[in-house]
C-alpha cells in the first residue's frame, strides 16, 4: 500500500497530514476488517480443536484483548491525535497555542507496545501461523487472516514511529525554537 503511493512520487503522502490520511485510509480499515473476520470465526468456534484445549482459550482472550486496543487507538487518534496533527501541521503559526498533552503521544505509543505484545503472543501460540493440512479450512483461513493482521499491525505502527512521530515532535521542537528566538531579538 504504501510503497505503492511512493513509487507515484507524491511528498504529500510522506507529510505529517498525509501519514494520518494513509493510515486512516490504507491500514485501519484492513485492520478492522481483519479483526471483523476473526471475531466472527472465534465467536461462532468456542472452541478451536485444532489447537490444544488450553491454547485455544488463551489465543480467544489474547485476540479480544488485542481487537479491543486496536479500537481504542483507532478512536484515539482519529478523534485526537490525527485532527490535532492535521490542523496543526497545516497552520504551523497556532501549534505552540494549542498543544496536545506529550502524555496522549506517550499513551499511544504504550497502546503499540502492548498490541506487538499481544501479536507476539499470539504468533508464539500459533507456531508462528504455520497451519497443518488436517486442519479445517475456516481455521485455515482464519490463521491467515490472523499472519494479514499481524502484518498490517506491524506496517502501521513503524509508519507512526519511523515517519510520523518524529515528523511531529521535530515539527514541534522547530516551532519553539523559532518563538524561543523571537523573544530573545525582542
Amino acid at each position: 500500500m504504501f510503497l505503492n503511493k511512493l513509487d507515484n512520487g507524491s511528498k504529500a503522502v510522506l507529510s505529517p497530514a498525509g501519514l494520518c490520511d494513509l493510515i486512516q485510509t490504507d491500514y485501519q480499515p484492513e485492520i478492522i476488517s481483519s479483526c471483523t473476520l476473526i471475531e466472527q470465526y472465534l465467536n461462532s468456534h468456542a472452541y478451536i480443536n485444532e489447537l490444544p484445549s488450553s491454547d485455544s482459550e488463551v489465543v480467544q482472550l489474547l485476540f479480544r484483548k488485542l481487537d479491543d486496543e486496536i479500537q481504542h487507538l483507532v478512536l484515539k487518534e482519529s478523534g485526537i491525535v490525527f485532527p490535532f496533527i492535521k490542523k496543526n501541521y497545516q497552520n504551523t503559526k497556532k501549534s505552540t497555542e494549542n498543544k496536545v498533552d506529550p502524555k496522549v503521544f506517550d499513551s499511544v505509543q504504550h497502546t503499540q507496545q502492548t498490541i506487538i505484545g499481544l501479536t507476539q503472543n499470539i504468533r508464539k501460540l500459533l507456531n508462528n501461523y504455520v497451519v497443518k493440512s488436517s486442519w479445517s479450512k475456516e481455521w485455515k483461513q482464519c490463521v491467515s487472516e490472523m499472519f494479514s493482521l499481524e502484518n498490517h499491525v506491524f506496517q502501521w505502527i513503524h509508519i507512526e514511529q519511523s515517519l510520523l512521530y518524529p515528523k511531529v515532535t521535530n515539527l514541534k521542537i522547530a516551532i519553539h525554537k523559532k518563538h524561543n528566538r523571537k523573544e530573545t531579538l525582542n
